[in-house]
């Protein structure tokens, strides 16, 4: 049996003790699953839960002598990736993909590697066995010396079109079963792929994606995976929802209170679009009525015009709205907030903190409690914005990992920095940050007593 070695890429060049939030690799549980259908034996290596850096993986690489190495890459670790393929000293052929991959694949093309290197441009659980067994039905997209480019679309044979079908067997996924802020512990699922929003500073911006479709789960299949968590995990209270599409609409509000209406035992907690319940506000208490404990929502900015820049969808005004329709259901809310887009301005940092400031206020009036999580503006790869950048300075600066943001707790994974491209400093920025973030402590015991 040939063996493969999946390794959820590490965030840190160095082994950290760290405690921070952590969510399974949900995609690379896909992967290995179909692996081990087509009859490999798998393992995945996951860097984040287990706080390894770049030396420990090579090390792990080295002693485990896996015939294949397949890992995932992001803006802020490429060059960790980057160290750490170049760096395997045993003979393997590694395999390469993430969301960032169709924008960096050229880049790719030019590591300093003695080993075959696969590139995986789309989603691969249903291509990697069929490359790793040397029956891949479809010809590379590219090949430069021991590099293949492979790309999965839409018209690819090994498009996932019915992602209903596809199935994670838990295993893979060691620990996986986290304990929420509630004290509850809490599994995470995905019921759809793609998305129909096109934000500026996002990957999965419809207008960048256009060879892929957007795809949801059917509600038996959820209902499925669901029964499957809960008699894997008896201890489980808590579901977590990772796609921005589980809420879209009236239709998905009445699912997904149907679906948790069948589960007594458990809450849940998913993300929201201020667009997907604008026109659904007097569908808010279904939600309540279904368990549903809290929901995160991008808020990004509160300077209307930034929000027009950035192609963040809805006003200030339905933000307000919306919220306020949440909290007062009980229903707890999490907003999202970036500083320093490109062209930010002193005012746009004020608004953006005046509301932040608004939603708090509202909350310590009503049942529902607002937190905040905050986070430095950073270009990533292929994104309109960074396009923007690049075509104005440049080359962007390596991301590296920012001290100055990332003091708080918690915070550390979440604060990296390639560079400053608003019209604010620094210091200020950092300011509006530590403030904004701050803003969530009076919550916290409000939070604590609901449990």
């Amino acid at each position: 049996m040939k063996n493969v070695i999946i390794i959820n890429s590490p965030i840190y060049w160095n082994k950290t003790e760290e405690q921070e939030e952590y969510l399974p690799p949900l995609g690379l549980g896909y992967i290995a699953t179909y692996l081990e259908i087509r009859g490999f034996g798998v393992e995945i290596i996951d860097c984040v839960k287990q706080r390894l850096g770049v030396e420990d993986v090579i090390k792990v690489i080295s002693d485990k002598k896996p015939d294949y190495v397949g890992i995932n890459i992001f803006t802020q670790n490429y060059q960790l990736v980057k160290t750490i393929i170049e760096g395997i000293s045993n003979f393997c052929i590694c395999f390469i993909g993430g969301p960032v991959v169709k924008s960096i694949f050229e880049d790719i093309l030019l590591w300093d590697m003695k080993n075959d290197l696969d590139i995986i441009i789309g989603e691969g659980e249903f291509i990697i066995p069929d490359i790793l067994n040397d029956i891949c039905k479809e010809q590379p997209l590219k090949v430069v010396g021991n590099k293949k480019i492979y790309k999965v679309d839409i018209l690819s044979t090994y498009f996932p079109k019915d992602i209903s079908s596809i199935h994670v067997n838990r295993k893979y996924l060691q620990n996986e079963i986290v304990t929420n802020h509630y004290g509850e512990r809490e599994a995470a699922i995905i019921t759809s792929r793609g998305c129909v929003f096109d934000c500026a500073f996002c990957g999965g911006a419809k207008s960048l994606n256009q060879d892929v479709s957007v795809r949801s789960r059917t509600e038996n299949s959820v209902v499925i995976e669901i029964n499957e968590l809960i008699t894997l995990y008896p201890e489980i209270r808590s579901i977590r929802i990772l796609d921005d599409l589980f809420l879209k609409n009236e239709k998905s509000i009445d699912m997904a209170n149907r679906i948790f209406r069948g589960f007594e035992q458990l809450s849940w907690r998913g993300m929201v679009h201020t667009i997907s319940l604008i026109k659904s506000l007097n569908k808010i208490e279904l939600l309540k009525d279904s368990k549903c404990k809290e929901l995160f929502m991008g808020i990004e900015t509160g300077a209307p015009e930034l929000r027009k820049k950035i192609n963040k969808l809805g006003s200030v005004e339905d933000i307000v709205n919306v919220a306020t329709k949440i909290l007062e259901n009980g229903i707890d809310l999490k907003g999202y907030f970036i500083y320093g887009f490109p062209g930010e301005t002193i005012d746009d940092c004020e608004k953006t903190y005046k509301l932040a400031c608004d939603l708090m206020d509202i909350s310590r009036i009503q049942p529902g409690v607002f937190r905040t999580s905050v986070f430095k503006y950073r270009p990533y790869h292929g994104t309109l914005l960074y396009k923007e950048i690049a075509d104005k300075i440049g080359d962007i600066p390596e991301c590296r990992h920012d001290e100055a943001t990332g003091t708080a707790m918690g915070r550390s994974q979440f604060s990296f920095s390639s560079g400053n491209y608003s019209e604010v400093s620094d210091k200020l920025l950092n300011e509006f940050i530590e403030k904004t973030q701050n803003l969530m402590e009076y919550n916290n015991d409000r939070t604590d007593k609901k449990v």
